[in-house]
């Protein structure tokens, strides 16, 4: 009878950064968990991370397969309360693995509730661009309900992300054509695109970004890459829905101010639907919540009282949640990415990279110089947006990081 071979403390450091990076993870806060479990298990290594596999450089090396597109905060938050017990001192190897095992198990949101955060979501993204129509906000939310409802049940059948977006798109954009017919004026296209907007892949877009900027350039752009894919099926899936429906994706347009008051609520109900997306913990729906709010107040008055460019009233309402959320987070032991995202993934600059895929699309019948001009303006106003995003969340993050390593 042959004997046992004991358990190795390295193959669970590969299993714990696995699950995190699975699961939507920044790449930096998973090199940090690494740090952690090596010092409570008593051993060394070094993860190197990539878009497709993990390699653990340790005694030997070790690599394994990851698919870094879903985002579930539950595994991560249950994974992160395991690591975290790394630094109160060592670690039992059987209780650690026991605890990754369990958080792997860990179920998404339940449908139902997904269901009904896609509507609120939607609806709350519509009055902060703008809509003053209540029938404007109630059939966007009714659209975002059914494409979600649809993206369950593919999901259930093994259909990827990409399809599942672009099946929740076509939705969008029928539903968009048909507010067009109802005489909704500007609203109409609210309608289209706001629950397209929740199919934007706001935390892919900022890992990414935040990857560059910390210059693991190929994770990075795999990322962006994803996140760039995933765009362009819902922008096919809005000009199919729209064209079925006898209408066009708009290449220009504007979204109307909202009073402060108004922008805030809805910046709430926004951060509350997007934490299911996400699948947080409801004990911890009440922080992005709050950070939601001061973000978009801040944002606010940068636009309407200071005057100042989309890009820095971004960068200055991250840098608010950066600073309120992080030490938070490190302190309460709450994934970042958990309760950071969910407060700031509304600004993500969705509607002008759907305006700018629009004018791309465009662009072989039509290169009128309006077309390429608005296109190219869309376009920089959405990467623009994005690295002021990213540089606000990393600032604190950073530091914090920094911190740490200078305390160990």
């Amino acid at each position: 009878m042959s004997e046992q071979r004991p358990a190795d403390p390295l193959d669970t450091v590969l299993d714990a950064a696995v699950l995190l990076q699975d699961n939507g993870q920044s790449t930096s806060t998973t090199l940090l968990a690494v740090d952690r479990l090596n010092s409570g298990l008593g051993v060394r290594s070094r993860l190197i991370p990539s878009w497709a596999s993990l390699i653990l450089v340790g005694d030997r090396p070790r690599v394994a397969a990851v698919t870094p597109t879903s985002i579930n905060m539950r595994r991560v938050a249950a994974a992160m309360r395991v690591i975290d017990r790394a630094e109160d001192g060592p670690l039992d190897l059987a209780d650690v693995a026991a605890g990754l095992s369990a958080a792997a198990t860990l179920r998404p949101s339940h449908a139902g509730v997904f269901v009904l955060a896609c509507a609120t979501g939607s609806g709350a993204l519509a009055v902060i661009f703008g809509a003053d129509d209540v029938r404007a906000v109630l059939l966007a939310a009714a659209s975002a309900a059914v494409g979600g409802a649809l993206r369950r049940a593919l999901g259930r059948f093994g259909v990827g992300v990409l399809i599942q977006a672009f099946v929740a798109a076509v939705v969008a954009g029928l539903v968009g054509a048909a507010a067009v017919h109802l005489n909704l004026g500007a609203a109409a296209g609210i309608v289209a695109l706001c629950p397209a907007m929740i199919l934007v892949p706001g935390p892919h877009i900022l890992n990414g970004a935040l990857d560059l900027l910390s210059l693991r350039t190929s994770l990075g752009a795999a990322r962006i890459t994803f996140a760039a894919m995933v765009l362009v099926s819902i922008a096919l899936g809005l000009v199919v829905g729209l064209h079925a429906g006898g209408q066009a994706l708009p290449v220009t347009g504007v979204t109307a101010a909202v009073p402060l008051y108004l922008d805030v609520l809805a910046a709430a109900v926004a951060a509350a639907s997007y934490s299911v997306y996400f699948s947080m913990p409801y004990r911890m729906i009440g922080w992005p919540v709050l950070a939601g709010m001061a973000a978009h107040g801040v944002h606010w008055w940068a636009l309407s009282v200071v005057g100042t460019s989309l890009a820095t009233a971004a960068l200055l309402a991250c840098l608010v949640v950066g600073v309120l959320l992080v030490p938070l987070s490190h302190f309460l032991r709450m994934p970042f990415a958990a309760i950071g995202f969910a407060a700031v993934v509304s600004l993500v600059p969705g509607m002008f990279v759907f305006r700018m895929l629009s004018g791309v699309m465009q662009l072989p019948g039509n290169s009128s110089a309006q077309v390429l001009t608005a296109t190219a303006s869309d376009g920089a106003v959405a990467v623009t947006v994005t690295a002021a995003m990213a540089i606000g969340l990393v600032v604190p993050m950073r530091l914090r990081d920094s911190l740490l390593h200078r305390s160990r």
